[in-house]
């Protein structure tokens, strides 16, 4: 029974060895001829677009959307499209049928209208559309004043919805007026941080 078992566990790590190496073959063999395909769409803007993108992939392709919007600072009139790009996903990690395929990411970026689009979207160089990711991204760089700015935003945003949304569907009357309570505080460090980036500039100046 143990010769029996270890035999069939053998056999299937096997088949599993050979399909992950069939399929490093594939990858290795379709994933130039899926590059260009998909470097011949760096944008998007419609469903017919998109539609004969995917008519030059495989249906079990993986896909993956990016969780941020990227858009160019300081331009007032942007316009958002989508940037599909290929990239490597790994199934069995760890394992003897670790293998590796060509997957689709589509991202949403926000680029300047009537501007060269496709040169913007495929810049990997951009902060994020939202005001939380994009305060991140300018921290994350020790540009203080930008991020702090955004982060100043954020807590308006979070003020509002905590001291008029939420107290709004609060089941008591007592529960309301605590929320509201805590929104004026988050009003206020949305002030204090708003004041601080100010002074960060004069002093990084």
């Amino acid at each position: 029974m143990t010769e029996a078992h270890a035999a069939m566990t053998g056999a299937v790590d096997a088949a599993m060895g050979q399909a992950a190496v069939d399929a490093r073959d594939t990858y290795t063999e379709q994933a130039p001829r899926l590059r260009s395909a998909v470097v011949a769409a760096p944008m998007v803007d419609t469903v017919g677009e998109l539609r004969a993108l995917l008519e030059q992939l495989p249906g079990d392709m993986p896909l993956s959307l990016d969780d941020h919007h990227w858009a160019l600072p300081d331009e007032p009139n942007q316009v958002h499209t989508v940037h599909p790009s290929l990239v490597a996903t790994v199934s069995g990690l760890g394992t003897e049928a670790e293998s590796k395929q060509p997957g689709l990411m589509l991202t949403q970026v926000y680029v300047p209208f009537q501007e060269e689009q496709a040169a913007v979207a495929t810049r990997d160089d951009l902060p994020a559309y939202g005001e939380l990711a994009r305060a991140a991204y300018y921290l994350e760089r020790g540009e203080l004043r930008a991020g702090l700015k955004d982060v100043a935003e954020v807590l308006e945003e979070l003020a509002h919805l905590v001291g008029e949304v939420a107290a709004d569907f609060a089941e008591h009357d007592e529960e309301g007026s605590t929320l509201r309570v805590e929104a004026k505080r988050i009003t206020h460090a949305a002030e204090r941080v708003g004041k601080l980036a100010d002074e960060v500039e004069e002093v990084a100046e």
